[in-house]
């Protein structure tokens, strides 16, 4: 069940903290933040900020159904603890575990119970992964983040974990990643980008493959997500969207986003979530150097 997001107060964060309900109403507005708020005094309303490469969910807790997704993810309570269990063949379901923060590793089959409100940040494949990080450097950073502007943004977040973009190593595959952002829709068989990488495909393939993480097609996939996103946001319809960022249709796009994070994306759109595209620069990309091989 999605919590009430009606307005509430909630006393400063510590280990025991406890909702009081005052005097509420509908007003969907986020509550302004003084300078002595921390975040969990302003109620928690959905929202989807992308920026590149990058996202961030923050909302109430959902009931996902299990699934896999491309970027490796930063789950974080906002309130209270999480139920999180992991998919690792042969052996199958992991036990439950409570978990205040966990990092849940790229492709990783997952499945995520809450009653309380979620933060999710989605590392980007090609520039995040090189930081690793410990259970100790997750709950720190999720102390800082309970501590900024409820408004805050998806480059704050991700500095709260002290996340800042590497250098793409392979400047071959940073072309086809800045392409398929100019043109989403484009490289429908792999052979085109290998042709724009200068390798043939069975060299790219692999060469993406070290360079990214994920095998190209699945990257692919992670990236039109987030274009399709940034397209409703700017006022088309899911459809329009679709095709135009290169799914077959709009039920194509239904089931891969399932499959990625838990629910279809007209249900998350359903949901009233505000898409917030303001930190999202494509251009950002190109500005990270890359070192040649």
């Amino acid at each position: 069940m999605i919590p009430d997001t009606r307005r509430a107060t909630v006393e400063p964060y510590s280990s025991s903290l406890v909702m009081t309900k005052k005097k509420c109403n509908w007003d969907a507005d986020i509550l302004p933040a003084s300078p002595t708020k921390c975040f969990q005094e302003s109620p928690v309303l959905p929202r989807i900020c992308i920026a590149p490469a990058r996202a961030m969910y923050v909302g109430p807790g959902l009931q996902l159904a299990p699934h896999s997704n491309a970027a490796a993810t930063i789950a974080i309570a906002l309130k209270e603890s999480f139920s999180l269990r992991t998919f690792k063949p042969p052996s199958g379901w992991s036990e439950w575990r409570s978990c205040m923060s966990a990092l849940i590793p790229s492709e990783t089959l997952h499945h995520i119970k809450s009653d309380g409100p979620l933060a999710f940040l989605y590392l980007d494949p090609v520039t995040d992964r090189q930081h690793p990080l410990t259970q100790e450097a997750l709950d720190q950073g999720r102390a800082q983040l309970l501590q900024m502007d409820p408004k805050f943004g998806i480059h704050d977040a991700f500095g709260a974990f002290d996340i800042q973009p590497q250098r793409a190593r392979d400047a071959r595959i940073q072309r086809v990643v800045l392409e398929i952002e100019k043109r989403p829709a484009a490289f429908g068989r792999l052979a085109e980008a290998a042709e724009l990488a200068c390798l043939s495909p069975s060299r790219f393939r692999a060469r993406f493959q070290v360079a990214v993480g994920l095998p190209f097609r699945r990257y692919r996939m992670w990236r039109r997500m987030a274009i399709v996103m940034r397209a409703v946001a700017q006022g088309q319809s899911l459809t329009t969207a679709a095709i135009e960022s290169g799914f077959s249709s709009s039920a194509h796009l239904s089931s891969a986003f399932k499959g990625m994070f838990g629910l279809s994306a007209s249900e998350v759109i359903a949901m009233g979530v505000a898409l917030d595209i303001s930190e999202d620069r494509v251009e950002a990309l190109g500005s990270i150097q890359v070192q040649k091989k």
